[in-house]
């Protein structure tokens, strides 16, 4: 259990995390422990993956909740690599991540520590795989079949450091806690991508 400064500094942390909410999103928590984890959720879309990835890249500020921001400011995603997963207001900007590798419409890969993560030096390889679903559908009369195409998004955060509060290296019961939490808020980022696609 987590106790006195320890305890406040999870809570805060939890609170900077957002409020986090089960969704339809599938979520594994690979492995963790207070030196590092790995998470992986699987959303789908109904939409085309092409159309899944541009939102994804050309409208991250309005499909990624704005509770798990810095300051709820303007986002971008910089489609090369080197590029910035940033946020930036009229007085202050953060980089949330940076890119490393760009696969349209298949697969990007931002390296760095999400929100107060930065702050206790974690930093990883945050992987989101882009995939086609052929699915077949009856058309009215019944007699046809006409083939759709969906997307399934697959997104991995591999993360490693030592996971502490206020300087603490905190247990590995802590440390999960803390991933289990992690784990919750990416799948509400991700349902939100394909959401926000289903709907646009």
């Amino acid at each position: 259990m987590m106790t006195g400064t320890n305890s406040r500094a999870a809570c805060l942390l939890l609170t900077l995390l957002g409020a986090a909410y089960s969704s339809a999103t599938m979520a594994k928590v690979n492995y963790a422990d207070n030196s590092g984890f790995s998470i992986s959720n699987v959303s789908e879309s109904q939409m085309p993956v092409e159309v899944v990835y541009s939102n994804f890249i050309q409208h991250v500020d309005m499909w990624w909740p704005k509770d798990h921001t810095w300051w709820k400011g303007t986002l971008r995603i910089d489609e090369q690599a080197g590029g910035c997963f940033c946020e930036t207001t009229d007085v202050a900007s953060a980089v949330h991540m940076q890119v490393s590798l760009i696969e349209p419409n298949k697969k990007v890969v931002m390296t760095g520590g999400l929100g107060p993560l930065q702050e206790m030096g974690l930093t990883g390889a945050l992987i989101w795989e882009f995939s086609t679903i052929e699915d077949s559908a009856a058309t009215k009369t019944g007699d046809d079949r006409v083939m759709s195409s969906k997307t399934r998004v697959t997104l991995t955060y591999n993360a490693s450091g030592n996971i502490h509060f206020n300087g603490k290296k905190a247990s590995i019961d802590d440390a999960t806690k803390l991933v289990n939490v992690v784990d919750k808020v990416q799948s509400q980022q991700l349902k939100s991508l394909t959401a926000f696609s289903d709907k646009n």
